[in-house]
């Protein structure tokens, strides 16, 4: 082989490695590459089915997603014996049919995420206030301790 097969051959390579580099950019940044590590613990329901439940997680994960900058999501669970009680409690407070709250644990960074958490710190039980009427979507209301 010649010099400028060589030379094509490592172009060609540089350009393979090039996108190879910017697909993962674009999956870590745009894709669901925080959610992919959460673990969703959805416990059997009366109430509700495995899809409302895991509809209901993914509402309340964009607006973690969107404003918690700087906190990792690490468990979403629905633990109805422990939160069924309060839910016709919630549903009242905002007029809606039904009311589901989900419980969340997310570690933050070393500011606090935005600075209105501590830092460093692993916040458990946190809870998310959904609600909806008749089948429609899940909106958050509400969430904290």
């Amino acid at each position: 082989m010649g010099t400028k097969q060589y030379e094509r051959i490592f172009q060609i390579l540089g350009a393979v490695l090039l996108a190879a580099v910017v697909v993962g950019v674009i999956a870590v940044c745009f894709g669901n590459g925080a959610r992919s590590g959460v673990k969703r613990e959805i416990g059997a329901s009366d109430y509700y089915s495995q899809e409302e439940i895991s509809a209901a997680m993914d509402t309340a994960q964009e607006y973690f997603d969107d404003h918690f900058p700087g906190c990792v999501m690490t468990a979403f669970r629905y633990d109805e014996e422990s939160v069924r009680e309060a839910e016709p409690e919630w549903a009242d407070q905002y007029q809606a049919d039904q009311a589901i709250v989900l419980l969340s644990d997310f570690q933050t960074d070393k500011h606090g995420g935005d600075g209105s958490l501590n830092p460093n710190e692993i916040y458990q039980d946190w809870q998310w206030v959904l609600v909806r009427s008749g089948n429609g979507d899940w909106t958050l209301k509400t969430c904290g301790y």
